[in-house]
């Protein structure tokens, strides 16, 4: 009874995550809602398909744009170069 109640809850092949923008529309109904609904479930429905998550998501677009540096940790806390 409880083997799969840790995964993620499904709505045909999207991910149910996925359609909280939908949810918005269904508050303010208006086109351009509509469509930024859709093509926000699109993108989030391709994320889970690739297995990604927001946090994770947000974080390789930072180290895309930013890079491995992390120029906040203390100086005890910076990897040490060889």
């Amino acid at each position: 009874m409880w083997r799969y109640s840790s995964e993620p809850v499904h709505l045909f092949i999207l991910d149910c995550r996925s359609l909280v923008p939908m949810v918005l529309w269904f508050a303010h109904m208006r086109e351009w809602v509509f469509i930024l609904a859709v093509v926000s479930t699109l993108i989030f429905g391709v994320m889970a398909w690739l297995g990604l998550t927001l946090p994770v998501a947000y974080r390789m677009v930072r180290v895309l744009c930013v890079g491995s540096r992390r120029p906040r940790l203390p100086t005890w806390k910076k990897r040490k170069f060889a």
